[in-house]
């Protein structure tokens, strides 16, 4: 017999009101941590795209972005699954390393097929598009 899914009711603007009483309340004292302030996102990519392009490049900086990547992806063990949230940041980062893999993947079977050339449709269609639509 399949049981039912237990509805809630909803909270009532007297219950809404004293839990974000109690959270300032807690906040005061210390044991939440302070309203975080929200990102501008746009700003945020403006300024990393554009700081990026301009200090960012050479041969031996490779390295820091390998290292990056390390910090912004979750520690797994092989064949095993997560044992923590994955959260968005992590899966953008993760399909990035997807995407890398794929464009590697694709110039090696060009080159394979002993051509040196492609265009730009061709790569987004075949690689790029079905990473983004993960």
């Amino acid at each position: 017999m399949a049981t039912k899914k237990k509805k809630y009711k909803k909270m009532t603007n007297k219950e809404k009101q004293f839990r974000k009483e109690l959270r300032e309340e807690m906040r005061e004292q210390g044991i939440l941590p302070p309203v975080k302030p929200r990102l501008n996102r746009s700003k945020f990519a403006i300024e990393v795209v554009n700081d990026f392009r301009e200090n960012f490049g050479a041969f031996g900086d490779i390295e820091y972005l390998f290292k990056a990547i390390s910090w912004m992806t979750p520690h797994v063990d092989l064949n095993e699954k997560p044992r923590v949230k994955i959260d968005s940041e992590q899966i953008g980062v993760i399909k990035l390393m997807k995407l890398a893999m794929e464009i590697k993947k694709f110039e090696k079977d060009i080159l394979a097929k002993g051509e040196t050339k492609y265009s730009i449709g061709d790569i987004y269609e075949q690689v790029v598009e079905p990473v983004l639509k993960l």
